[in-house]
């Protein structure tokens, strides 16, 4: 679930710039009466069908070897071609043109897409635990700093938090979870929380980017605490989180992945890293990832997945480099 743009700078992610020419808006526009004062109507591309939609495709040099008419038109049906067409940026001679260098075939998109869908399945089960891990730190530390006196509901208080207006608002929405009832496992055994509970049943609840809004509304004494479980300082975990929500709302959402840049900055801590890394690569992302796993374990099975699942692809198709991995290689990096 996305909540919305924030000031406290969480990023409702479920849109992706994924770039494709069947949808954008035209730029002309009409000299047709007007509906108001100075007002001109905007008139977008019509509809294609997949007919169309598959000569489009052939019209910016985009070759079928290996498919036939009705098969092309068979992925158009449950694939968008918006969507589509984000996987073969890769291949245009110009950004800002859809012509695509000779040689471009479908296949080797489809193959790209493919790669995407993957990924974004590896990160979906990775990030799980650092969101686990988190819903639990931050109500262990909050209730044994705050919660130890009767009645036991300082969680629900303005004075123990740094961003007063905000937590309450986060606490208050725990009321108007219309599915909490049925989606928790404890509903049954707790009845009288439909107003309020404990922080710990709260957190539960919470959709993961009202989480880390509700870590950046804790007093900084209370975040550091929080850090120090994950071995990292107040600022590195908050930069961590926000990276990691960009990620997970993309990965929940079906958006692309590959050959992206993000406009938020990883915060890499070790100098080889920051040296060789873009900090708004995907490739730092997985890094800071794989850095917040909760157990060894679970980092260096992170990490032999990833590179598993890039190994099956060709590299001239699915490009490390548009991942942000180093032309030098990236493996001691992520491990």
């Amino acid at each position: 679930m996305n909540d919305g743009v924030m000031n406290d700078g969480v990023m409702n992610d479920a849109s992706d710039p994924t770039v494709g020419d069947n949808t954008r808006v035209d730029a002309a526009t009409s000299s047709s009466e007007p509906s108001g004062a100075g007002s001109r109507t905007r008139h977008m591309k019509p509809p294609f069908s997949l007919t169309q939609q598959r000569e489009r495709l052939a019209a910016h040099n985009i070759s079928f070897d290996g498919y036939t008419d009705r098969g092309v038109e068979s992925v158009l049906a449950r694939i968008n071609y918006y969507r589509i067409t984000g996987y073969a940026l890769q291949y245009r001679v110009r950004p800002d043109r859809h012509w695509c260098e000779d040689g471009t075939q479908f296949a080797d998109i489809m193959s790209i897409y493919q790669f995407d869908e993957e990924f974004r399945l590896l990160l979906l089960r990775y990030l799980e635990p650092v969101e686990v891990k988190l819903r639990a730190v931050v109500s262990h530390v909050f209730t044994a700093a705050h919660c130890s006196e009767s009645p036991h509901d300082q969680h629900t208080k303005a004075e123990f938090y740094y961003r007063k207006r905000d937590a309450l608002a986060i606490i208050q929405a725990y009321s108007y979870e219309d599915e909490r009832d049925q989606s928790t496992p404890w509903a049954h055994k707790h009845p009288r929380y439909r107003e309020t509970a404990p922080l710990w049943v709260m957190v539960e609840t919470m959709p993961f980017s009202r989480l880390v809004r509700y870590y950046q509304c804790l007093k900084r004494q209370d975040r550091q605490a929080v850090a120090k479980e994950f071995n990292t300082t107040a600022d590195n975990l908050q930069n961590a989180l926000l990276c990691i929500v960009r990620l997970r709302n993309k990965s929940a959402h079906g958006n692309r992945i590959y050959n992206t840049v993000n406009l938020r900055k990883a915060r890499l801590v070790r100098s080889e890293v920051k040296r060789l890394v873009d900090a708004q690569s995907v490739f730092a992302y997985l890094i800071l990832l794989g850095c917040y796993q909760p157990t060894l374990h679970q980092r260096r099975r992170f990490a032999t997945d990833f590179w598993e699942l890039l190994s099956r692809y060709d590299p001239h198709v699915v490009r490390p480099d548009l991942l942000g991995i180093p032309a030098s290689g990236g493996r001691h990096l992520l491990h």
